[in-house]
């Protein structure tokens, strides 16, 4: 059976393995993640700021290596669509804020709120959509 998201015109895409999407999306989280905390945190003396933002890159390439399992595991069984939905969304959104947080505090980062915030955006959105996308094919498979 042919699947479109599986094989490009030219072949198998690499993209179709979700451990390459995964680990594209943790590269792209270090970077983006990293340099935002390397802003958040640039009034501040150059040790901070390099410490900042290594940990802000790390945590974000982890977190979002951790996020889609953690959705996909929240998300199984038996209870109602709505309420796996839910229950998915918000423990991976709260680990996500309370996480960031605590290893922010733990390291010193000054600028912690700002540092972190747009991790804590862009995690729940992508947290929602990834259940979303559960929440819809679990739809289609009881159709």
């Amino acid at each position: 059976m042919h699947k479109s998201n599986d094989v490009t015109a030219q072949g198998p895409s690499l993209l179709a393995s979700p451990a390459i999407r995964s680990a594209l999306s943790a590269l792209v989280a270090l970077v983006f993640y990293g340099a935002w905390a390397a802003w958040a945190n640039r009034m501040h003396d150059g040790s901070m700021v390099l410490r900042a933002s290594v940990t802000q890159g790390l945590y974000s390439a982890a977190v979002t290596l951790v996020m889609t399992s953690m959705v996909e595991g929240l998300f199984r069984g038996q209870l109602s669509r709505i309420f796996r939905f839910v229950r998915a969304v918000l423990a991976t959104v709260v680990t996500l804020v309370a996480s960031s947080t605590a290893v922010h505090w733990l390291v010193g980062t000054e600028e912690i709120v700002m540092t972190v915030l747009p991790s804590w955006i862009f995690g729940s959105l992508y947290a929602v959509a990834y259940a979303l996308g559960l929440y819809r094919a679990d739809a289609r498979r009881a159709a």
